[in-house]
């Protein structure tokens, strides 16, 4: 097996405290999150627009795509880095540290709707050497000194500015990964200087305590050189290689840290795929 380097959620460019021109037209009305359509993949080009795929196969690894995939739902994406929430919303970080909340409510079929809200800032200060979502609000920081914080945006639905009050504690040091990026449900996977894809869980994710799956560290995989990878979701990873291959990868043994990976892990499921950045909902 041959899988590599990782990343949840990416890095980008510049950008301003306004709604990106996305949001000029079909803007959806409030409504609940969107629960639904795994497989929605957003690619951000070199002309800083928002591209939307759906991956009909994602579970299989088929090469099984919606129709409609490819469709611009958004421009204007300059940020410095921008990561998934978790069922339609994204978060993006300016220049400036500025934490920006969007929802895309055409999540699902690729539609161009997003809430009336999204551009709102959320929070500032956000100068980190990485930054990705744990799903359901949970928001983890590395910082310089190689600490890794935990956030939980308890605003994540509707876009407002609430935080849970112990936002920002110190849950594990020693985090100088070259890549980090969220599993779901706690786990974490992160590729040292070597290129070992590394497994951990957080059993603390939901309250920002500092407890951990006793074999955290684990080695799962190895020669993680891939020029982006991510997670699809429910032990999904995609990876992309210099040819520019995108490969779907699926660890059985997410739950508990063991070294099972799904028989046609590998398998090429697009290509083309020349993006600055690349992330999964």
């Amino acid at each position: 097996m041959k899988v590599h380097q990782l990343f949840v959620l990416g890095a980008l460019i510049t950008s301003a405290l306004s709604l990106p021109a996305f949001a000029t037209g079909g803007q959806s009305s409030a409504q609940p999150l969107q629960t639904t359509a795994p497989g929605a993949i957003y690619a951000i080009n070199d002309a800083g627009a928002l591209l939307w795929y759906r991956h009909d196969g994602r579970d299989d690894g088929s090469f099984r795509w919606a129709p409609n995939s490819g469709r611009r739902v958004g421009n204007g994406w300059n940020f410095k880095q921008v990561f998934p929430g978790g069922d339609g919303v994204i978060y993006a970080i300016t220049d400036a540290g500025d934490l920006l909340w969007y929802r895309h409510d055409g999540r699902g079929d690729g539609s161009f709707r997003w809430a009336p809200n999204s551009g709102s800032r959320v929070g500032n200060g956000w100068n980190f050497k990485q930054v990705f979502s744990g799903g359901d609000g949970v928001i983890y920081a590395i910082n310089d000194a190689g600490d890794l914080l935990w956030y939980r945006h308890d605003g994540r639905g509707d876009g407002s500015f609430r935080w849970a009050s112990n936002s920002g504690s110190r849950v594990g040091n020693g985090w100088n990964f070259k890549q980090v990026f969220s599993g779901g449900d706690g786990v974490i996977y992160a590729i040292n200087d070597t290129d070992d894809l590394l497994w951990y869980r957080h059993d603390g994710r939901g309250d920002g305590s500092s407890r951990w799956a006793s074999n955290s560290g684990s080695d799962v995989g190895n020669e993680w050189r891939y020029k982006h990878v991510f997670s699809g979701g429910d032990g999904v990873i995609y990876a992309i290689n210099d040819a520019e291959d995108l490969l779907w990868l699926r660890h059985d043994g997410r739950g508990d840290g063991s070294v099972r990976w799904a028989s046609n892990t590998g398998v090429r499921a697009g290509n083309g795929w020349h993006f600055k950045q690349v992330f999964s909902q």
